[in-house]
């Protein structure tokens, strides 16, 4: 973005608006607004320095220079921006030459950027945030044309069944301002990907790049033999005479001791080779399996190591080992355990996923266990890490190739380690038929399922695609208090529920005479209630304060105690009702 921005300055043919990129995501990672920005940074002028973590950058992203809190942002209770104060930089210096980029919603709103990062649960604020407009070309600029999607196969389920209402939604918005955006997703674990994209964009597949003459060489990859790069390695392990309570520790342990009783003095690259197999990754399918492994690392792990080691020693000093390799095996006795789950905060996780790519000889801060579940499936990219161990097969075949293919990503080969538990089936059944199946594991990759027009999905967040459809499009209708003005016999309205109709059934087919009744119910629900409230002069807004009993709303939250005509997700996962359990 830094590049072309330069571009851009140096060349008038290009025009005069920056081209820029902004993240937009919850507030749990980023500050949502110019007030919590600007507390941030005054916390950290006052010796915090954790405050900057929500800030994401924390140098130049084009000369790398350092942020410091006292002169690299602009904070005020109005405005936020990110500063390089390197003379030398080409966007260092004077107080017009900020950064192309920033994170607070409220900035992203007043100058929408010209490349929009964001998290799928945020699209949900399209429903409630009239401001967000801004990114559909209400205020001038120009609407979304290219929209990319990473990690598609993890659009489904019910998370992509309601994402797919959302999508029907903004294509719809961006229809009526006479664009017709390029969709571009990327995945490496999918099947039945025609039907998945069909039903979550309205559009038909084209794969890319597309099946040629060889499979081994495409244009845009080739294949290399494995006798010229050795690639990833697959190691099936099965104590039958250990439960899956014991049966990790002597793994884990003897993975912890091999590298340095493998590569020793001699060999030309071990230190490459030791730092690669230094740090673990201990793959979960649960919490209470990352806890049980931690147990399991403080104690019995760490004693199998100092037999272990014990044994090493005796052996090398009947050789006569290096001093080098006697220290390096008296130091695995501290274990270093890390954890990488739901329950750390975000700026715990990041921390986390610095500490990762510490290489063993730059300090005390290398990680020599992280014990991980799923979230690590996507997003983990440290070229420095070659070993796992997959604790208990994963109940997909997407998530063992998602999950193993985080390490081996550098020079050095990895090497992955399922470990079979004796009292599974599933994992009985992986271990008897290991080769076969890692031989062509693609070819199981499980069908993925969204389901958006069901009635389940559709009594969700069918309301909210037209409340996004009609506030975004039509501009009587976008401000909070414009509820009130909703009236279906409007010409933008009608032509806009028209729209939303047929790009319904455009994704499926088979349910669009109940997903246009839906949506004549949902319409005629709105009308009634803007008569009602007519009737008894109380304004209808969107929303109002959860203490506000003066005027009525069309939506309401999960949990609100004065409620409206429809409950609306702030997020698109699914949100349970809370019980109070009382211990006696």
């Amino acid at each position: 973005i830094c590049a072309l921005e330069l571009i851009r300055r140096e060349d008038a043919a290009l025009g005069s608006e920056p081209i820029s990129i902004g993240i937009w995501v919850g507030a749990a990672s980023t500050p949502n607004t110019f007030a919590k920005a600007f507390e941030a940074v005054k916390r950290a002028r006052a010796g915090h320095q954790d405050a900057l973590k929500g800030l994401v950058l924390d140098a130049c992203p084009w000369c790398g220079t350092p942020f410091s809190a006292d002169r690299s942002f602009a904070a005020s209770e109005r405005r936020f921006d990110f500063f390089c104060r390197n003379d030398t930089c080409e966007f260092g210096g004077g107080q017009a030459d900020h950064l192309p980029c920033n994170l607070v919603d409220e900035a992203l709103y007043q100058t929408p950027p010209t490349l929009l990062l964001g998290t799928i649960d945020k699209f949900a604020r399209l429903t409630w945030d009239e401001r967000t407009s801004a990114f559909f070309g209400l205020h001038g600029n120009r609407p979304p044309e290219l929209i990319i999607q990473d990690e598609l196969h993890l659009i489904a389920g019910a998370l992509g069944s309601v994402a797919g209402l959302y999508e029907a939604a903004l294509d719809t918005v961006l229809i009526q301002r006479g664009v017709y955006p390029k969709y571009v997703a990327a995945t490496a674990t999918i099947r039945m990907a025609a039907d998945q994209v069909r039903r979550l964009y309205g559009r038909e597949l084209a794969v890319f790049p597309p099946p040629g003459l060889s499979s081994d060489d495409s244009f845009f990859s080739r294949t290399v033999a494995s006798s010229q790069q050795p690639g990833r390695l697959y190691l099936g392990h099965l104590a039958p005479l250990l439960s899956r309570s014991h049966c990790l520790a002597p793994l884990a342990a003897t993975l912890q001791v091999a590298p340095e009783a493998v590569f020793t003095a001699e060999h030309a690259s071990r230190e490459a080779l030791l730092d690669a197999w230094w740090t673990q990754i201990v793959y979960h399918g649960s919490l209470r399996g990352v806890g049980n492994s931690h147990n399991a690392f403080n104690i019995d792990v760490r004693n199998h190591a100092e037999r272990l080691i014990k044994e090493i020693c005796n052996q090398r000093l009947q050789r006569e080992c290096t001093t080098i390799e006697q220290e390096t095996l008296v130091e695995r006795r501290h274990v270093r355990i890390a954890q990488l789950t739901s329950l750390a905060t975000a700026e715990e996780n990041a921390r986390t996923f610095a500490r990762l790519e510490i290489a063993r000889t730059e300090g005390g801060e290398c990680v020599d266990v992280a014990l991980a579940t799923n979230m690590i499936a996507v997003g983990l990219d440290v070229a420095r890490l070659a070993l796992m161990i997959v604790n208990g097969q994963p109940l997909t075949t997407a998530e063992y190739i998602q999950a193993s293919s985080r390490v081996g990503r550098g020079e050095v080969p990895g090497l992955v380690v399922a470990n079979y538990y004796r009292d599974q089936a599933r994992s009985l059944s992986h271990y008897e038929n290991f080769r076969p199946y890692h031989e062509s594991f693609y070819r199981f990759v499980e069908p993925t399922s969204v389901t958006p027009f069901t009635f389940q999905a559709r009594n969700r967040a069918l309301h909210a695609a037209l409340v996004i459809a009609l506030r975004h499009a039509c501009a009587l209708l976008s401000d909070n208090n414009s509820a009130g003005s909703f009236d279906p016999s409007d010409e933008c309205v009608s032509k806009v529920i028209e729209t939303l109709k047929a790009r319904c059934a455009r994704a499926d087919t088979q349910r669009a005479d109940e997903t246009a009744k839906h949506l004549d119910a949902l319409v005629k629900a709105w009308r009634e209630e803007v008569c009602h409230c007519a009737a008894t002069r109380i304004p209808l807004l969107y929303q109002a304060p959860s203490n506000d009993k003066a005027n009525a709303r069309l939506l309401y939250s999960h949990g609100d105690k004065i409620r409206g005509l429809w409950e609306t997700p702030n997020s698109m996962r699914n949100v349970e009702n809370t019980a109070l359990l009382e211990i006696r």
